[in-house]
């Protein structure tokens, strides 16, 4: 094999190689990425394209009816916040607001009052 051949063969192997990598980091998506995608499919009554987004055994507490309603309370602009919660042994719960870039960042700590915990209860 000459020179030639073998830059051809590296430079067809590299991209190759470098395409997997760009595919694999473009199908995961984060957290803004899917609120993006369940907001794009609500706004435009896709509701089956929403079964995608909902974690595997929860889609009879995702109804399309709640879909309609959330629909309804859309409007023109729309923010978007990524929160973590830690849930406690005790009971005690905090929630840690993030930013909506890839480093995820700390931006706020909110201790989640009594009355407001059943929200994050799971059904």
């Amino acid at each position: 094999m000459n020179l030639k051949s073998i830059v051809i063969v590296l430079s067809v192997c590299l991209n190759l190689v470098f395409g997997i990598v760009f595919l694999n980091d473009v199908k995961k998506e984060g957290p803004v990425e899917v609120g993006l995608s369940f907001k794009e499919a609500v706004r435009t009554e896709n509701y089956g394209s929403v079964d995608r987004l909902i974690a595997e055994g929860r889609n009879q507490h995702i109804t399309e009816d709640l879909l309609i309603k959330v629909n309804g309370l859309m409007s023109g602009g729309t923010s978007y916040k990524t929160y973590q919660l830690l849930k406690f042994d005790n009971g005690e719960m905090v929630l840690l607001n993030l930013t909506p870039n890839k480093k995820f960042e700390i931006q706020n700590v909110v201790i989640v009052p009594e009355e407001q915990k059943s929200i994050f209860e799971n059904e």
